[in-house]
C-alpha cells in the first residue's frame, strides 16, 4: 500500500479511542442495531408486497424495488461497519482496524448511498417523464427500465471502486471530498429540477382526455408520493452530508466527544430515511396497504393453519 496522508488522516479522525463514559457507546451501537434490523425487515416486506400482488406491480415500481433493496444494504451493510467504528471508537472492543479495512468500509458505504440517491434521481426523472409526456412513458418496457436499474447499480459499483482506489493510493489528496461533494451537489440539484418541472407541468397542463382521466390521476398521486418519498430522503440527507463535509472544520472548535455524539445524531436521522419510505408507501399508496394487510393475513392464516394441524 502507498503511503496515504489523507487516508491515514481520515482513519485516525475516526477511529480514535475516546476516554468517555462507554454507556455512550452502548447507547448509539444498540440504537443503529435497532435501526438495522428495521430497515433490513420493512424493506424486505416492501420487496415481497410489490413483487407478490400484481395490484402493485408495475413497471415504475422497478425503481422502487431497486431503492428498497439498496436500503437493506444500508440495513444489512452500511449500519453494520458503522456500528463497528463506533464500539472501536469508544473501546466497546478492541480490534485493530488498517486504513486499508478502514477504505473498504467506507467504499461499502459509499455504494449503497450512491445508489440510494441516484435510484431518488431515476424516480425524479421517471416521473417527470411520466408527467410531461405520458403517452410515450406508457409505451415504455419492463426491459427498459431493468436495463436503466442494470445501469444504476454498474455505476455505483464503479464509483465506489473509484473513490476507494483513489483514498487507498491517495491520488487526489483532499480534493477527492470535493469532488464527493460536486457529484451529490450535481444530483441533489437535477432532483430538485426534476421535480420543479413536474410541479410546473402539472399546473400549466390541459385537461385530459375523459378516456385517459383516471389514468392519468393515478400518475399524479403517484407522482405526489414519490415527491414525498424524495423530500423526506433530502431532509435527511442534508444534514448528513453538510456534517460530513463541515466536519473537519468543526472539530477545531468542540471536543472529539462532541463531535462524535453529532456525528452519532446526523447519522441517525440519515438511517431512517431507509425505514420511512416503507412507512409512507402505507401511507400514501392505497394498493399497496391492501397488498400488506392482505400477505400479513395471508401469513397469519397459514401459520395458524399450521398450528391447528400440529395439534391433531
Amino acid at each position: 500500500m502507498a503511503t496515504n496522508n489523507t487516508s491515514i488522516a481520515i482513519f485516525r479522525r475516526t477511529d480514535f479511542t475516546l476516554h468517555i463514559n462507554r454507556v455512550e457507546g452502548y447507547f448509539w451501537c444498540s440504537l443503529f442495531i435497532l435501526e438495522a434490523i428495521i430497515i433490513v425487515v420493512l424493506n424486505m416486506f416492501t420487496i415481497i408486497v410489490f413483487t407478490k400482488d400484481r395490484h402493485v406491480r408495475k413497471h415504475s415500481t422497478y425503481l422502487l424495488i431497486n431503492l428498497s433493496s439498496a436500503d437493506m444494504g444500508v440495513g444489512g451493510l452500511a449500519i453494520p461497519t458503522a456500528i463497528f467504528r463506533r464500539g472501536n471508537t469508544y473501546g466497546l472492543w478492541k480490534v485493530e482496524m488498517t486504513p486499508a479495512w478502514f477504505i473498504s468500509t467506507y467504499g461499502v458505504d459509499t455504494l449503497f448511498f450512491a445508489c440510494s440517491l441516484l435510484l431518488l434521481v431515476s424516480i425524479s426523472i421517471e416521473r417527470l417523464h411520466a408527467t410531461s409526456n405520458p403517452m410515450r412513458h406508457r409505451s415504455l418496457t419492463a426491459l427498459a427500465y431493468k436495463i436503466w436499474m442494470s445501469f444504476v447499480w454498474v455505476a455505483c459499483v464503479i464509483y465506489a471502486s473509484v473513490i476507494a482506489l483513489l483514498l487507498f493510493y491517495d491520488t487526489l489528496g483532499l480534493h477527492i471530498w470535493y469532488i464527493q461533494a460536486s457529484c451529490v451537489f450535481l444530483l441533489l440539484l437535477i432532483l430538485t429540477f426534476s421535480y420543479c418541472a413536474i410541479f410546473v407541468t402539472v399546473r400549466c397542463s390541459k385537461q385530459v382526455q375523459h378516456s385517459h382521466r383516471g389514468k392519468a390521476r393515478r400518475e399524479r398521486k403517484l407522482t405526489t408520493t414519490l415527491f414525498i418519498v424524495s423530500l423526506v430522503s433530502l431532509s435527511v440527507w442534508i444534514p448528513y452530508v453538510l456534517f460530513t463535509f463541515l466536519e473537519s472544520h468543526v472539530s477545531r472548535q468542540f471536543s472529539p466527544a462532541v463531535i462524535l455524539n453529532a456525528r452519532g445524531v446526523c447519522e441517525v436521522l440519515f438511517y431512517a430515511n431507509s425505514f420511512l419510505n416503507p412507512i409512507l408507501y402505507t401511507i400514501k399508496m392505497p394498493h399497496f396497504r391492501k397488498a400488506s394487510v392482505n400477505l400479513i393475513t395471508v401469513f397469519c392464516r397459514t401459520k395458524l393453519a399450521e398450528t391447528e394441524l400440529y395439534k391433531f
